[in-house]
């Protein structure tokens, strides 16, 4: 079966339960490296989908033609 790709407002989600449970008293050792193991790659994942839309961007430029957005 083929996993959906999460949204970042999902991915976000996420890393907020992630934090929660690492907050919790109740929480091994072990299972903190997981968590954190999960929650950084949520954070490559949010990273990857910023990046991908921050690529798309467009914005006109003086002249009235679309131009790709370039970082300052």
């Amino acid at each position: 079966m083929e996993e959906k790709e999460l949204t970042i407002e999902q991915s976000f989600a996420e890393i907020e339960e992630i934090l929660n449970k690492l907050e919790s008293n109740e929480v091994t050792l072990e299972d903190s490296f997981l968590l954190y193991q999960s929650g950084m790659q949520q954070i490559k994942h949010c990273n990857d989908l910023m990046n991908a839309v921050e690529q798309k961007v467009q914005m006109l430029n003086s002249n009235g033609e679309l131009e790709t957005f370039e970082e300052v």
